[in-house]
């Protein structure tokens, strides 16, 4: 595949290969099962503080998680579904998740999202999985470009992205709706080479001397949408 991008030939559609489990130096990135209710419903799902720059409402009760997770279980059969659950090694008890859809009218491109429970935030997690997934899908599944977004106001998300070597689009903000009406949120993007170059020049997850505090992205939390710029 390198020898034809050199050749000038160049994948037309994406090479998706589904929620496989990935791992870095702290975490490991799995898909859920339906055991995680009680972990995601306390951990961060019921947490009006975490969800606020989401795209739902935090869940009153763990009936609301499990419909959801459900929902991921009959996903999960296409491989063009992504989305994960965050587990620092040494746990099997998620903190949090991420993942990854479609943007319209788009097809080299995907959106990534990540959200991660409060008691997890500024400890360095979401640039680390965040950047697995930009590694994941860029060498794996074959994308061309990756974008992420987040509310104007959550500064902190918008850090985690440039940690990862995003870089604001040259575009106004995006209006989204969500479970708490409609929102403005900035995007940001990242070639397959600009990431390419800024894997050269740095470790695989960047300095983790940078401490970061990890609010979430504009995440959807349920049945994933594909949303364009």
């Amino acid at each position: 595949m390198a020898l034809l991008r050199r050749l000038g030939f160049h994948r037309l559609e994406l090479s998706h290969k589904g929620s496989v489990p990935l791992s870095t130096d702290r975490l490991l990135l799995r898909p859920f099962t339906v055991k995680d209710e009680k972990a995601m419903f306390d951990n961060w799902a019921s947490d009006p503080e975490v969800t606020r720059y989401l795209l739902w409402r935090a869940h009153i009760t763990s009936a609301e998680t499990k419909d959801v997770l459900l929902y991921w279980q009959e996903q999960y059969r296409r491989k063009d579904f992504y989305e994960w659950a965050i587990v620092p090694k040494g746990s099997t008890e998620p903190i949090g998740s991420c993942g990854a859809s479609k943007v319209r009218g788009k097809q080299l491109v995907l959106e990534i999202g990540y959200c991660l429970g409060k008691n997890w935030w500024g400890k360095g997690y979401a640039p680390e999985a965040a950047g697995e997934l930009l590694r994941f899908f860029f060498n794996e599944v074959g994308c061309k470009e990756i974008i992420a977004m987040h509310e104007l106001g959550n500064d902190a998300s918008g850090r985690v992205m440039e940690k990862c070597g995003m870089v604001p689009a040259d575009c106004p903000p995006q209006k989204v709706r969500s479970d708490h009406g409609l929102l403005r949120c900035r995007v940001y993007r990242i070639t397959r080479t600009q990431f390419e170059q800024k894997q050269k020049g740095l470790n695989r997850y960047g300095s983790e001397s940078e401490s970061y505090t990890d609010a979430p992205s504009g995440k959807d939390g349920g049945k994933p949408e594909s949303r364009g710029l």
